[in-house]
């Protein structure tokens, strides 16, 4: 078995590397992104109980960061780069990605034209939004992931939407708009899981997904499977199946988006009660079933663009019929260039949960709104 493993790694490798026997010069470059901005939330939790808050926020419609990436050609097909990315917010300073310095990407690549990219290190999920190996985010939905406030199918969708550790990600080249993508990772969160977890083993929770685009013309489709084996427990492993489809008029770009879920421990976004949200009760230690849908739209407008979606979900508990979620979301955004680097954005959202079958001392719904509005610079 470790003679078949070498020679099929070598044989990767051969086929990665084969060609002229050249190398130009590497190339090295800065960039980063600051987005500061403004929010005011109403949630309510229960009859008479509710807040008003207004804070300065970093990163709701650009994560802020600043990092590093370089490539260097090594034959006329195949070239060799890196990624470092840092994420911070912008309002405080602090470090984002539990303070990793290079939380939001740290990668190693191989490119090849004939057969296909090769990534390594601490990588965005294929159902991410950001970051060079997610495959959804704005190209899936209207909104992405959300600004904030704003949501976006995540908050109507189960799964992490983030950034694992220990990833080997594949991609194939695009054959007349279609790519394929494979990804693994033997340890999602190895800071939080060390020192009692190791890799590729039962101690860690691991993941893996296989995803495939068509984009062609007017018309797109992504589809993304992915599966989470959780640390330390018997229970059965969760996954996620998500489609989309897009079409662009012209005038507007349609995306319906959804998803089906099953055993899965994570939900986009939390339930906005607390009790509800409890870890033991509809949290990160009980599994759910169900499925998720969104619908929104974008359109150029005023110079800008404007940004448009509904969702809904439907999750229950997945060992009993005890526990129901039922959410609801509305979102709205603008943006606008100020120059090649700098732009705008305003957006509303609303949420709305009604829970069943919890404990009698659980109200019946919770819900939030709010705006926001910000200013980023890119460099």
């Amino acid at each position: 078995m470790r003679f078949m493993q070498t020679a099929a790694a070598a044989a990767i490798a051969s086929a990665f590397f084969c060609g002229s026997a050249f190398a130009a010069s590497p190339t090295v470059t800065l960039y980063g992104i600051v987005n500061t901005g403004l929010t005011y939330t109403h949630q309510k939790t229960a009859p008479g109980k509710s807040t008003d808050t207004v804070q300065m926020d970093s990163g709701n419609y650009l994560g802020s960061r600043f990092g590093l990436k370089g490539e260097e050609k090594i034959t006329d097909t195949t070239s060799v780069g890196f990624i470092l990315e840092n994420g911070f917010s912008s309002d405080t300073g602090t470090g984002s990605d539990d303070n990793r310095i290079f939380g939001r990407e740290a990668s190693l690549y191989a490119k090849n034209t004939n057969f296909g990219t090769l990534r390594f290190g601490r990588l965005t999920q294929l159902s991410g939004s950001t970051g060079s190996s997610s495959i959804m985010g704005g190209k899936f939905s209207a909104l992405s992931t959300g600004w904030g406030i704003v949501y976006g199918h995540n908050a109507v969708f189960a799964g992490k939407f983030g950034r694992f550790d220990n990833v080997i990600n594949y991609s194939t080249p695009t054959w007349n708009g279609f790519d394929l993508h494979l990804q693994y990772s033997g340890g999602i969160d190895m800071k939080s899981e060390t020192p009692t977890g190791r890799e590729n083993t039962g101690s860690t929770t691991r993941n893996g997904a296989i995803g495939a685009r068509y984009m062609k013309g007017a018309f797109s489709t992504i589809g993304v499977v992915d599966t989470y084996h959780y640390a330390n427990t018997q229970d059965d492993a969760g996954y996620t199946a998500n489609l989309s489809v897009a079409y662009d008029f012209n005038v507007a770009k349609v995306f319906l988006a959804g998803q089906y879920f099953k055993d899965m421990r994570y939900l986009g976004k939390a339930a906005i009660n607390d009790t509800v949200s409890g870890a033991s009760v509809f949290g990160n230690s009980t599994a759910k079933d169900g499925w998720g849908i969104n619908l929104g739209a974008t359109a150029p407008a005023f110079g800008g663009k404007f940004y448009a979606a509904v969702g809904y979900m439907d999750a229950d508990h997945s060992d009993d019929t005890a526990g129901k979620l039922k959410r609801y979301t509305v979102s709205l955004g603008y943006d606008y260039s100020l120059s090649k680097r700098t732009l705008v954005y305003a957006g509303a959202g609303y949420m709305h949960d009604k829970y069943d079958d919890f404990a009698a001392t659980t109200v019946g719904s919770a819900y939030n709104y709010g705006v926001t509005a910000g200013l980023v610079h890119k460099f």
